[in-house]
């Protein structure tokens, strides 16, 4: 039988399937389609279609094609707006390590960890034949979920309907979404970026820094979300395709998200929710902190609920927090149908993390590959369609952080013990058995790697793209393969053996910096000067210790030592006020205000950031004092200072306590 006379066979059986499936709804109309369009509304104009999968010349069912597991590759045909396209699509195993574990509880209490395997991994990336600069990233897990992008002016989403006959799905086009108009960032707006330039959008597929970052991720699925699906499977289901398009949103940066877990709060919440975003924020955190990190390691946690904020946002952040034990995490409410609406959100939390402030409200922000969507991921507010695109300034606010040495847990390659069953060929990670391994083969241009086999070409030593490898042959050994990002983190060299750069280190907590007038914190120079400079621009300036004092214990927005769970305000003891509400004012010298007068400038505020205006901890307080949780606190808190003795001179002590020596020195004996 041919392709088109299958394609009618199959036709006829689906408009039949499709009478039955109207008639099963009675004669009022009602039933579980009326309910499901009313939820897709939110889509705007929307439309049906039929995905098939193309394979020896024959045309499948998504199910049929999938049904023993899926597929290293799929080839999909979709008909949309009149046009048939077929979508190359390859699996997307960058996204999940550590077997994209499953975590959920039992009815007594106890957690179970399940791994799942490499047959049930069904998320993809790819592009569309015929379209060059084209890319999709869809899930099949239940049906196609996901975007495609053909062009500055054509964009879709798609979603399976489960209130259709089998295989139909809602395709819908992202600038024609509206949301309820909840979006996060209803506060004031940053001020004018003193950085901002003629737009220099990142061109999706291009690197937009200096190296491949991976934020390992872990996303929480807490109680009231589970119940919105059927079964565990579904919401890790559901899971799965937000973080693929999470993944996606970034790649563009440089930056991938690797999905390392999902825990779902099966039969109840871990704590309390609540309804307020910023209350839900620091119960998870503190959770996040004393639980979940030190059983599962992980860069970056993010907490998916089903809960209704009444705090006029979808989601709340710690702003550039990332890496940081504490603070390194999101909330975001699952709050639309759309995967992708939600994927936004997720990704606009995860922004915040990263130290990416809302865009301005000038023109100088722009997506600019999403233009027409009008959907800039870190617009304030958001708006009423979704964000599909980080903007210039969002990669101006990356590349700062990243230079600060605040991404330094993300330039680690995850390990290949962590990675999703067994050993793959096409996933960007070299694991046991293989030369090298430059992704999808659709993707790779590396002269010096056989994709398909994933081994070095013949007289090739190392594979392009890592740090210590130059036209196919290894880098000597000291070469400098990464430049210190500040003056806290420390160079990397190369061994003359591996093709990667060591892992990325940094000078000890406690080591001076700032010519002895502060100490570095977890890679870092934190000083109250460059702090304000940061928020308010070159000029700025912390106003006196007195002042100070008296602003943060008054315990009001204008001055705290944070906040309590139901939201409301601490009050600075005298010995921790250099540790509270940072504050500033605009020029720092004592003539520019008038004698006697103690009055901070409101620092910018957004209603789903939390810390942006808070001392970062690190911050010196006094003589051998330290911020540590908004309290001044003793240097000796930050770790043992005796390893730089050992140095003997020719080398400083790092983050791992050892000697990080000059060149030309080698490290002591133990």
């Amino acid at each position: 039988m041919g392709v088109q006379a299958l394609r009618l066979l199959l036709l006829l059986l689906l408009l039949a399937a499709g009478l039955l499936f109207a008639a099963s709804t009675g004669a009022n109309g009602s039933g579980a389609g009326d309910s499901l369009w009313q939820r897709h509304a939110e889509l705007g104009h929307s439309w049906h279609v039929t995905p098939w999968v193309l394979r020896d010349n024959q045309m499948l069912s998504l199910a049929e094609a999938t049904q023993g597991g899926f597929p290293t590759r799929l080839r999909v045909l979709l008909e949309l707006e009149g046009t048939q396209l077929v979508l190359e699509l390859e699996q997307n195993w960058e996204l999940v390590l550590g077997a994209g574990a499953l975590l959920y509880y039992l009815p007594n209490g106890t957690r179970v960890t399940r791994e799942t395997s490499k047959q049930e991994h069904c998320c993809y990336r790819g592009m569309v034949q015929g379209f060059p600069g084209s890319w999709a990233s869809l899930c099949a897990c239940t049906g196609l979920s996901g975007h495609l992008w053909l062009s500055e002016t054509r964009s879709y989403g798609i979603e399976p309907d489960a209130g259709s006959p089998p295989g139909q799905h809602v395709v819908y086009q992202p600038r024609e979404v509206q949301l309820v108009p909840r979006a996060c960032g209803q506060g004031p707006l940053d001020p004018p970026r003193a950085e901002e330039r003629e737009p220099t959008g990142p061109q999706r597929g291009k690197r937009a820094v200096a190296e491949q970052w991976f934020v390992e991720l872990v996303m929480v699925v807490d109680h009231a979300a589970f119940q919105n699906y059927p079964d565990l499977q579904r919401v890790r289901t559901r899971t799965l395709e937000i973080a693929n398009q999470v993944d996606a949103f970034f790649q563009p940066l440089g930056l991938r998200v690797a999905l390392l877990a999902v825990e779902v709060w099966s039969e109840g919440d871990r704590f309390t929710v609540g309804s307020s975003a910023r209350a839900a924020l620091e119960r998870f955190l503190r959770w996040r902190q004393e639980e979940l990190l030190p059983r599962l390691p992980h860069d970056n946690a993010q907490l998916l609920t089903g809960t209704r904020f009444d705090d006029v946002s979808v989601g709340m952040a710690a702003q550039a927090s990332m890496c940081s034990p504490a603070r390194s995490g999101g909330v975001s409410m699952d709050h639309s149908v759309s995967v992708l609406v939600v994927a936004s959100t997720v990704a606009h939390q995860l922004g915040h993390n990263l130290g990416m402030r809302h865009d301005g409200a000038g023109h100088f922000c722009d997506c600019s590959d999403l233009r027409q969507d009008r959907g800039c991921i870190m617009a304030s507010p958001t708006g009423l369609t979704p964000g599909l695109s980080f903007s210039n300034c969002s990669q101006q606010d990356l590349e700062r952080s990243l230079q600060q040495g605040q991404g330094w847990c993300l330039s680690n390659v995850p390990e290949p013990q962590r990675l999703a069953g067994s050993p793959y060929c096409g996933n960007s990670f070299l694991e046991p058995g293989e030369g090298c391994d430059c992704g999808l083969s659709m993707e790779c241009t590396d002269p010096c790697c056989n994709s398909s086999a994933c081994q070095l070409m013949p007289g090739a030593e190392c594979a392009t793209g890592d740090a210590c490898c130059q036209d196919c042959q290894l880098r000597h050994a000291g070469h400098l393969c990464r430049a210190p990002l500040g003056e806290c983190d420390l160079p990397e060299f190369c061994d003359g053996v591996s093709p990667r750069c060591p892992p990325d280190t940094f000078l000890q907590d406690g080591q001076p910096c700032a010519s002895g007038q502060a100490v570095c914190y977890s890679g870092t120079c934190a000083t109250y000067e460059g702090q304000c400079q940061q928020l308010l621009g070159p000029g700025a300036g912390p106003v006196s210790s007195s002042c100070m004092a008296s602003l943060n214990a008054k315990a009001d927005e204008r001055g705290h030592c944070g906040q309590l769970p139901n939201g409301s305000y601490i009050a600075c003891a005298q010995r921790d006020a250099g540790c509270g509400m940072l504050q500033c004012q605009h020029g720092s010298t004592p003539g520019d205000r008038p004698e006697g007068s103690c009055q901070g400038t409101l620092l910018p505020r957004d209603e789903d950031v939390s810390d942006a205006a808070m001392v970062l901890p690190g911050t010196t307080c006094g003589p051998g004092k330290v911020c540590l949780q908004h309290q001044c606190q003793d240097v000796s808190m930050l770790g043992d200072q005796q390893c730089q003795s050992k140095c003997h001179g020719h080398g400083v002590c790092n983050n791992h306590g050892h000697c990080h020596c000059e060149q030309g020195w080698a490290p002591p004996d133990l």
